[in-house]
C-alpha cells in the first residue's frame, strides 16, 4: 500500500463540482498538506494556481473540437492528470469534488498501473460515497488528526464485454443523472451531457426496458415479475449494511456472503431529484437479485433511455448487453476516525 501519510500527494480539483465548491476547500487543503510534496497537473483540474507551494505537472491538453467533445475532454483530462500523477510516484490521489470525479479518478488510477490511496473531500451535488466521505469542514478542525484507510468495493460495468467503469456507490439504468444548477438539484438529460457538455434540465424516462428485457445470472435467464422495470440499479454491499435489517429483503442476507453486490428492478424511477411517484401514498414494487465476485449479471433488451449512470457520470451504452460483476476491496480510501 502506497504510504499516505509521508509520501508525495496528487490533488485533482473538480472546476464545477457543486457549483464551485471545490474552490473553496482548496485553501484549507493547502494548509493541512503544508509541508508535504503536493502536486497539481496543469489544466482543468488544477483550481485557483494560487498554492505557490505546491508543483505543477505537465499534463496533456484536453480536446478543443468545440462543443461536442466537451463531456469526452474533460474526461481524456482527467485520466491524463492521474497519469502524471502515477508517473510522478503519488502516494496519495487527493479528489476535491463528488461522487463522479472520485469515480472517474479512482478508474483512471487502476488503468494508471499504479496504486495510490484515495482521499475524497465532498464539495459535490451528492457526496453519497465510499470515496468521498471527508466532508471540507473537516481541513480546519481535528478531525483529520485521526485517519485510517478502509478498502472499498464496486461493481464493474461492461457493455457486451468490454469494461466501461466501476460503480463504487450505484450504477444506474436510466436516462438522466443528478446535477446542480444554481443552487438546486436536478435531474438533468445525459444525452445532452455526453453529446454537448450541456446541463439541461430533464423528467427522468420510465421506459427504459422493451418487451424483450431480461436478466441473466452466470448464463441462466431469470424469471422477473416486472416485464419493463421502469428503472435498475445495481451496487456493492456493505459487510454490515443491511444487517438484520429484514426490512431491507433479500439484502439482510448480504452479510453473510463474500463481496456482495446487489441488482434491483423497480416499478417506477427512484433516482431522480422530484420527490417519489410511488411508495408513500402507495406502495413500490422491487425485485433483488444479490450477486458475488464469483458472478456474471447480464441485462439485455434495454431501451434507448437505458443508459448507464455510474456514480453520477452518464455513459452511452454503446451496445446490447450490460454486465455486472462484484469487485471487493478494489480501492483503498481513507476515512476519517475509527
Amino acid at each position: 500500500m502506497s504510504d499516505f501519510r509521508s509520501g508525495r500527494v496528487g490533488v485533482l480539483i473538480g472546476p464545477s463540482a457543486g457549483n464551485g465548491r471545490a474552490f473553496q476547500c482548496e485553501t484549507a487543503l493547502a494548509g493541512w498538506l503544508s509541508g508535504r510534496e503536493v502536486a497539481v497537473c496543469e489544466g482543468r483540474f488544477s483550481g485557483s494556481g494560487a498554492q505557490a507551494g505546491w508543483s505543477r505537472l505537465a499534463a496533456a491538453a484536453a480536446g478543443a473540437g468545440g462543443r461536442a467533445e466537451k463531456a469526452r475532454g474533460y474526461l481524456e483530462d482527467l485520466r491524463t492528470s492521474v497519469a502524471a500523477f502515477a508517473a510522478w510516484g503519488a502516494d496519495l490521489l487527493v479528489c476535491v469534488g463528488g461522487d463522479g470525479l472520485a469515480s472517474y479518478a479512482a478508474d483512471a488510477m487502476l488503468a494508471s498501473g499504479r496504486r495510490m490511496v484515495m482521499m475524497g473531500i465532498a464539495a459535490g451535488t451528492i457526496n453519497a460515497g465510499p470515496i468521498v466521505s471527508i466532508g471540507g469542514e473537516a481541513l480546519d478542525s481535528g478531525v483529520l488528526d485521526d485517519l485510517r484507510t478502509e478498502s472499498v468495493a464496486a461493481v464493474e460495468v461492461l457493455v457486451d464485454g468490454r469494461h466501461v467503469a466501476y460503480g463504487f456507490n450505484d450504477v444506474v439504468i436510466g436516462d438522466t443523472c443528478l446535477g446542480t444548477m444554481g443552487d438546486r438539484v436536478e435531474s438533468l438529460s445525459a444525452t445532452a451531457i455526453l453529446e454537448r457538455g450541456e446541463k439541461l434540465k430533464a423528467a427522468p424516462s420510465g421506459d427504459i426496458a422493451t418487451a424483450g428485457f431480461c436478466v441473466l445470472k452466470n448464463g441462466k435467464r431469470l424469471e422477473t415479475r416486472q416485464g419493463r422495470p421502469a428503472q435498475a440499479i445495481a451496487a456493492p454491499l456493505g459487510a454490515r449494511e443491511f444487517y438484520a435489517r429484514a426490512v431491507a429483503g433479500v439484502l439482510c442476507n448480504a452479510p453473510y456472503m463474500e463481496g456482495p453486490a446487489a441488482l434491483a428492478l423497480f416499478d417506477s424511477v427512484i433516482v431522480a431529484a422530484s420527490p417519489p411517484r410511488r411508495g408513500i401514498e402507495d406502495f413500490s414494487a422491487v425485485e433483488q437479485l444479490l450477486f458475488g465476485p464469483e458472478d456474471l449479471v447480464e441485462i439485455r433488451g434495454l431501451a434507448a433511455a437505458g443508459q448507464l449512470i455510474i456514480d453520477g457520470n452518464p455513459y452511452a451504452r454503446a451496445g446490447n448487453t450490460v454486465g455486472l460483476k462484484s469487485v471487493p476491496a478494489l480501492v483503498d480510501v481513507i476515512k476519517a476516525g475509527r
